[in-house]
Formats: structure tokens, sequence, C-alpha cells
């Protein structure tokens, strides 16, 4: 994204983010030297922070694919790392306190604002108090989210929403598996063709199959 001046910046945000939320965005964003750039679809991260090494302007990155919800979680998320990179340099944890307290500086405004649906807004609130170093791990949250997307096919879901026992169809080789069980934090999996078990994200985005044992 490249918004020469604020009028540029509005209308570029607005094709990302809901329509109330644009004006307190770019409040935020107006107040830090910084070079936006949308991405395309990235497989293992929707935005990121990078120190630039000249520390005039820092860049922020965010997948263009998300859906505006998602998109202006992940800005604030990525504004509150230069925010805090800005109040402490490299002298703190990268998703510690400071960065919690920023981010919730950022985003939580938000939350008074007619923009979030009631589902979203609870599910914000409640990851608010405690955040991921990635929203996207957020396993309620992502749940949620995961409901607003873009473009999906209307069979893509997440592992989560998967019941044991059901096959799924994943990555572009379209290999399927079965869903065995949940441990603590991932997905056991079992691939049909090889037999081969593998652990699993449960925020994995996945096309679910009509097959599932009985």
């Amino acid at each position: 994204m490249l918004a020469k001046n604020s009028t540029d910046l509005e209308s570029v945000l607005s094709r990302f983010i809901p329509e109330a939320a644009v004006p307190l965005a770019c409040e935020w964003l107006r107040k830090y030297p910084h070079h936006i750039e949308i991405t395309g679809p990235r497989r293992t991260k929707q935005g990121d922070f990078s120190v630039r090494p000249d520390r005039k302007k820092h860049q922020i990155t965010v997948n263009g694919n998300l859906n505006p919800y998602a998109f202006l979680i992940t800005l604030m998320h990525e504004l509150a790392h230069l925010i805090t990179f800005v109040e402490y340099g490299m002298h703190v944890k990268p998703h510690g306190e400071e960065w919690k307290n920023n981010f919730r500086k950022t985003l939580g405004p938000f939350l008074n604002l007619p923009i979030f649906p009631d589902d979203v807004h609870h599910a914000v609130h409640h990851y608010l108090s405690n955040p991921d170093a990635a929203t996207c791990s957020n396993v309620p949250l992502s749940v949620v989210l995961a409901k607003y997307d873009r473009h999906s096919h209307p069979g893509i879901v997440l592992l989560e929403t998967i019941h044991d026992g059901w096959n799924f169809i994943y990555g572009k080789e379209k290999r399927e598996f079965m869903r065995i069980k949940k441990n603590r934090t991932r997905i056991l999996c079992r691939e049909i063709s090889t037999g081969n078990e593998y652990l699993f994200s449960p925020v994995t985005k996945v096309l679910k199959s009509e097959h599932h044992r009985h």
C-alpha cells in the first residue's frame, strides 16, 4: 500500500477494513513513520513488522486476502510491534507485556465502535485479556473469524471444527487424512494412502470430505 497522503490512506484502508474503523485506524497509523505493504496470501503468517536499518521508516505487511475483521486485528497487532520498538527498541521480548499493553491500547478502542459482529466482538474482547503471539494461533478467535472469510470455498473449514473420525483434504496435492484426536495444542491425523500420522494445528484450513468413520 503506497499512500501518499491522508486521503490515499483512507481510500486504501476502506478496501480492507470495516468502514467505521477507517478514521481511528488512520489516526493510529499517522502517528508513526512507516511503510505498509499489502501482500498476497502467506501460509505461515498473516502479517509482520520489520525494522529498517536507518530506523527512519519501518515496514508493516498484512495479507490482503484476510476478511475485514482479521485484517484490522492483524494491522493493529503489527502496529503494536512498531510502537513497542519505538518505545523500547530491542530491549524487550517481541510479545512481552510491553507489546501486549500496546496491542490492547491500539485494538481495544475499536471495540467501542459499531464494527464487529457480536461473536467477533466477544472473541476479541476475551482475546485481548491475554493476547497470543500470533492471532491466527488463538483457536477460539480464529474459528469465529473464519466464518467471515471472503472468497472461500464452501467446503473449506478449520480442522478444529471437524469431528474425530472425519476425513479431510489438505494441500495442493489434495492428500486425504482422517482426524484421529486432539492433543493439548495439536490434532493427530492419519494420511489415508500411507497410514502415516501427522500433527496439525487446529486452525489449519482444510476441505472437509464426505467420508467418515462410523
